[in-house]
């Protein structure tokens, strides 16, 4: 756990405490411009896809990119919102610690920010737009994945990140100007929004639910049926499929 953020780790945000590290915390790590290499991720992907074996290869792809999402998107928002902490998010900047199965275990940041400084491009950007877009940019192209699914996954825990903040007495204008990325129809730079509706408000037996407007495509891997509530599918029944094009990475 990096000290100066520690404050910021309380109620649900600290089981995410380790998500964020600094140098020398962890012996081997992975630059985050090599996840932009094909052949770096190729083999990342490959190795993490020996977890599920026989997994429809577009499954594995959104898993990953769960995992690397939650470890990335919830600790930088308790940050951003609990401590007003700009972080130097950049994929150009960290690197990623991984576990034994390939998953992202850490973002490792070169140092702990700085408080109180906001861009032109708003306090979300160098997340948003220094990592995530450039990830699913090149994840979607190389995995012949949807950009819709991809976003779509970092806008779930994003949105979850926010709901947990929100309990926490955040910076109201900060927390509103994360509520706008997922609710406006286009970014500060007039481009359409890729998170704009992906996670929706619907009535679940009488009570208000969060649902994905994508699936996430968990049913496709072996021992997972969906994701609860928040599936946009939960209520159909999925066969699961063995098309020979969509095997392993």
């Amino acid at each position: 756990m990096i000290p100066s953020l520690a404050p910021g780790f309380t109620g649900s945000f600290q089981w995410y405490k380790d998500g964020l590290a600094l140098p020398g915390e962890h012996p081997t790590t992975l630059s985050g411009r090599d996840l932009l290499d094909g052949g770096i991720a190729d083999e990342l992907l490959r190795h993490y896809a020996k977890t599920f074996p026989g997994a429809d290869r577009r499954a594995i792809v959104s898993m990953w990119t769960q995992w690397h999402f939650g470890i990335l998107i919830v600790p930088a928002t308790a940050a951003i919102l609990l401590l007003d902490r700009e972080l130097p998010l950049e994929l150009d900047h960290v690197s990623i610690a991984l576990n034994g199965e390939g998953r992202t275990a850490a973002i490792v940041l070169p140092d702990d920010g700085r408080e109180g400084c906001v861009g032109e491009a708003g306090r979300f950007s160098r997340l948003f737009e220094g990592h995530i877009e450039p990830l699913v940019e090149h994840f979607a192209d190389r995995f012949r994945v949807s950009r819709r699914l991809l976003w779509a996954n970092a806008a779930a825990t994003f949105e979850w990140a926010l709901e947990q903040a929100e309990a926490l007495n955040p910076s109201q204008a900060l927390l509103n100007e994360g509520r706008a990325l997922l609710e406006c129809r286009t970014d500060a730079k007039g481009r359409p929004n890729p998170m704009h509706g992906m996670v929706l408000r619907c009535e679940d037996e009488g009570t208000l639910a969060r649902r994905r407007k994508v699936c996430c495509l968990r049913y496709l891997l072996p021992g997972f049926e969906d994701c609860g509530s928040l599936c946009p599918l939960a209520e159909a029944k999925i066969r699961k499929t063995n098309s020979s094009e969509d095997k392993l990475i």
